[in-house]
């Protein structure tokens, strides 16, 4: 795109009519439609590539598999040996430190994530409303279209988005007064955190509601009846809003009450602990792999250890129903368990792995783990693009009666999330 721009500027701007806000109007749709044409042409050479990706990763995992099933047997025995001889002082320091803590924390973490996205919900539904007794009202196409517009660009939208991360930013100083005695610094990242995760799941409602409501409507229903199914639509949308967010929210609390208690926990240990680590490399060394060292073997179990109070807690405040002390397959501790694939010392590229990866760690972006896998983990969720202006065409075609068919639009047409220039 940004070799495109000059020429773009040279050839093209002297051509185009009127002037001022016209003028800049028409230059914003030419950049619009040679970003799509663009990103069209990337994402055909992504495509393309894949198969030849998928082809190769298998046979880099064949032949890397018998060292790796070596690696974790032996990755498995140390960590045993570690965890009982640093048991005592490791029981001893979440005792004495962590567990009178944890539960105080733990709850203003939930009411931090909770009041958020509980606000989401609110304006998410309350949208949702809107669309629907607009197109009860058969108003006019341009009226609804603009709703529509409107509806898709809540996410992005600030002076809207402002209640929710409000929400979050309520508890920061009880929390900051909690952190304080573990030297957590980040509590402004925390924040941060929680209001990211309030946009990404308006953000993923948002084009949930849309992309149902395209395959449900067609200019065959009148107002009436596609208000109907819109309003089946909503429900779907936010039974699904909330399995998400209860899933973000344990998701929350434990990766930065991880953030919160590991480097402290790890600081009182280290005195101790630390100098048994070189009788142990012996062992690791025997591997021959880089991947695979003492000092990781060693943080992984304290983090084991501390995940399983973290989860215990999080049954106790939640309900046993309501969440699970192997969250998504992410293991305490892994390597005790048969067939698991663990990360290796936070630098995994396996792809038994990867998921789980991801979802253990919970972190911020800015995380010295998350950006490893940040290049090979992007979706094409709609989360960090803008809501395109002309894509409400299913509404605002049934409000003017227009008589062709919508059913055989593709959603990646008519949905096209793009990138805004504010963003």
């Amino acid at each position: 795109m940004r070799e495109q721009l000059p020429a773009l500027r040279a050839q093209t701007l002297p051509g185009l009519r009127g002037a001022g806000r016209a003028r800049a109007w028409a230059w914003t749709e030419l950049l619009d439609a040679v970003h799509a044409a663009v990103l069209a042409g990337a994402s055909a050479g992504l495509c393309a590539f894949q198969p030849e990706k998928d082809e190769l990763l298998a046979s880099l995992e064949k032949t890397i598999r018998p060292d790796v099933d070596q690696l974790l047997r032996q990755r498995a025995r140390v960590a045993g040996r570690l965890r009982t001889n640093i048991r005592g002082p490791l029981e001893s320091c979440l005792r004495r430190e962590v567990d009178p803590q944890l539960p105080r924390v733990v709850q203003t973490l939930l009411r931090t994530v909770e009041a958020s996205l509980e606000a989401v919900r609110t304006l998410l539904a309350q949208g949702m409303d809107r669309l629907s007794h607009r197109l009860r009202q058969s108003p006019s196409g341009t009226r609804l279209r603009r709703e529509v517009y409107s509806f898709g660009e809540m996410p992005w939208d600030l002076a809207l988005m402002q209640t929710c991360y409000r929400e979050a930013e309520r508890s920061q100083g009880r929390l900051g007064q909690l952190a304080a005695p573990f030297g957590f610094l980040g509590m402004q990242s925390l924040v941060f955190g929680a209001q990211d995760l309030a946009q990404q799941l308006m953000a993923d409602a948002v084009a949930t509601f849309l992309q149902l409501a395209d395959q449900c409507l067609t200019t065959a229903l009148n107002c009436d009846q596609a208000a109907q199914r819109l309003e089946r639509v909503r429900g779907r949308v936010l039974k699904k809003f909330k399995s998400d967010s209860g899933l973000a929210q344990r998701r929350f609390i434990r990766g930065w009450g991880l953030c919160i208690f590991l480097p402290f926990v790890l600081s009182q240990l280290e005195p101790g602990c630390k100098k048994e680590l070189p009788e142990f490399e012996g062992d690791v060394l025997a591997v021959g792999s880089q991947a695979l060292t003492t000092e990781g073997i060693y943080e992984d179990v304290i983090r084991g250890c501390l995940l399983q109070r973290i989860d215990q807690e999080l049954k106790k405040t939640l309900g046993a129903n309501d969440v699970s002390c192997t969250l998504d397959g992410c293991l305490e501790v892994p390597w005790e368990q048969e067939g698991a694939a663990p990360n290796l010392n936070l630098v995994s590229s396996f792809l038994a792995g990867r998921q789980a990866f991801t979802d253990f760690l919970c972190l911020p972006a800015k995380s010295s783990a998350n950006w490893i896998l940040a290049a090979s983990l992007l979706s094409c969720s709609c989360f960090r693009s803008g809501f395109h202006r002309d894509s409400p065409v299913f509404l605002v075609q049934l409000a003017e009666g227009l008589s062709h068919s919508l059913e055989t639009v593709s959603s990646h047409s008519v949905w096209s999330f793009q990138p805004t220039p504010r963003q």
